[in-house]
């Protein structure tokens, strides 16, 4: 009985931990409450703070358990036999599989060759493939900016709704344009525009980029909502950030292989502590 909930408790930080990771990577669940929150009452959310109540939220349950049961001295020891080394060994070897293959195949992505699509929403174009640049107006009146910050580091990213010329107030915000820019400049010359809800509507070509379908943050819906601006769903957001189309492979690579070696490193302590258990 104490053997399989030593292993269902095993199970569930694992799977908590796997879920705390999607939860930031997808802006959902309970890191995403944690950030609305934040960002009501400070304009922006800190990322580090927003894990740690995260993971205090969905690891608490299982400690708890672990205090009430009285099963410390048993977890310390799951991973001393034979068989839990093993198993430590075969998930290193399968999350490092999972690494490379994600780091490879976002490498190959990022090395490709990409036909940009120029998409114009006066015409009632629909894209057909997610590079494009697209040529709209910019409703900067609805402009909403969105910090994170990460140490002393504060990363600001304008949301912009891209519209035809015949949109009127009422209908739902279709294109979004996420960029870091302060300012921008057309492209046949004339007056820099600021990228300010103070600057009135005008037509732009954007830089390409990526199309990312309901890619819109939770915090940034909200925003609309309360301002009662209506959303299309799902919301297509033109992101224009260097590498946005690989960065989900990248950091798949990157977490995978950071559990693996932590799993293997585990399989090594056990493999270890077995083998000094059987000389004494």
């Amino acid at each position: 009985m104490k053997s399989g909930l030593k292993w269902g408790i095993w199970f569930y930080f694992a799977a908590a931990s796997a879920y705390i990771v999607y939860e930031w990577y997808a802006y959902a669940g309970v890191y995403r409450l944690a950030a609305e929150w934040q960002l009501e009452n400070y304009g922006s959310y800190q990322v580090r703070l927003i894990l740690i109540v995260t993971i205090l939220v969905l690891l608490s349950p299982a400690a708890v358990l672990v205090s009430l049961s009285g099963m410390q001295d048993q977890l310390r020891t799951a991973g001393s036999g034979a068989g839990s080394s093993a198993i430590f060994a075969l998930l290193g070897v399968v999350a490092l599989a999972v690494a490379a293959g994600a780091g490879w195949y976002g490498y190959t992505k990022s090395t490709e060759a990409v036909d940009v699509e120029s998409l114009d929403l006066s015409k009632g174009d629909t894209p057909r493939s997610t590079h494009v640049t697209i040529t709209g107006i910019a409703r900067t009146e609805y402009i909403v900016e969105f910090g994170t910050k990460s140490g002393s580091t504060t990363t600001l990213d304008r949301y912009i709704p891209l519209t035809p010329p015949t949109w009127r107030p009422g209908q739902p915000l279709v294109y979004f344009m996420k960029t870091n820019m302060t300012a921008y400049m057309p492209p046949g010359g004339g007056g820099m525009l600021m990228l300010s809800p103070r600057t009135p509507a005008f037509q732009m070509t954007t830089q390409p980029g990526v199309l990312v379908r309901d890619g819109l943050p939770g915090a940034v819906r909200e925003h609309f909502r309360k301002n009662n601006l209506a959303v299309a769903s799902p919301p297509i957001v033109l992101d224009l950030s260097p590498g946005a189309e690989v960065k989900p492979f990248f950091i798949t690579a990157g977490v995978s292989g950071v559990l693996g070696f932590l799993m293997l490193v585990a399989a090594g302590a056990a493999t270890l502590r077995q083998r000094r258990l059987e000389a004494s």
